[in-house]
């Protein structure tokens, strides 16, 4: 019985931690960390995500939920089955002959395959890639992938495109690994481990900011814009980049 009720102690802590949501009123400005303080903020139980709907910004606890994108129609135990027993599903792009599936198991590999409509049938699109995520801009389909472990550092943007099959059409490298993608308009916004890359619709890379301190061990979780300013959450607080199309100004927000 004790046992029962501890479960049940931290269940409902659980539920009311992940469920509590907050604004930038209930944060305040703190300092930028440094290489000789950041470790604290690594350490941080504090990890936050945050959204928006109109113009209300909404910050919440991260649930550590990395899959992106949509869901799968049948068991995805018996699915990885047909991608080599690799079960680390991390996104998901369904297309009109199927589902394109990215995985992610960090340095024990990856991979990106395509999975037709009734699940009978796969094969690889491209071995050994990290999928971050899969998306649509201007009707072309985009896979973010890399990895950073043990001092390697390396992502790239591919597009891909079905002739005969699904497969790799271009690749845009970029100078580190990516955690997601954003929208704003007409451009796209990566946010990798240590840059902000800006893509336009033209497949042109047309703007790079670089991390006012290393992020990456900061674990962004998402991000959203809010006219021309841009909020990146992740562990211990949030980072505010304001004018990004025309400045570099940050401002750092932890909790009250």
């Amino acid at each position: 019985m004790k046992r029962i009720t501890l479960n049940l102690t931290f269940l409902l802590a659980s539920i009311l931690m992940f469920g509590q949501s907050y604004n930038l009123k209930d944060f305040e400005i703190d300092s930028l960390p440094t290489i000789k303080n950041q470790w604290k903020s690594h350490n941080s139980k504090q990890h936050w995500s945050i959204s928006k709907t109109n113009d209300s910004i909404k910050i919440s606890n991260y649930d550590f939920n990395y899959f992106k994108g949509d869901k799968l129609p049948f068991n995805n135990r018996e699915i990885a089955k047909k991608f080599n027993f690799q079960s680390t599903i991390r996104s998901i792009k369904k297309v009109e002959n199927g589902f394109i599936i990215g995985l992610n198991g960090g340095e024990f590999g990856g991979g990106l395959w395509f999975l037709s409509k009734d699940g009978e049938s796969a094969y690889e699109i491209a071995p050994y890639k990290r999928i971050r995520q899969i998306f649509e801009f201007n009707n072309k389909t985009y896979v973010l992938e890399g990895l950073a472990h043990m001092g390697g550092n390396y992502g790239s943007l591919l597009e891909i495109k079905k002739e005969q099959k699904w497969k790799i059409h271009k690749t845009f490298n970029l100078p580190d690994a990516p955690n997601f993608a954003i929208f704003k308009n007409d451009i796209v916004l990566i946010i990798t481990s240590e840059h902000i890359m800006t893509f336009n619709e033209f497949d042109r890379l047309i703007k790079t900011v670089k991390a006012p301190f290393y992020w990456g061990s900061f674990y962004p979780s998402s991000a959203i814009t809010d006219k021309n300013d841009i909020f990146i959450a992740m562990r211990k607080g949030i980072l505010k980049i304001s004018s990004f199309e025309y400045n570099t100004e940050y401002t750092w927000f932890v909790k009250k």
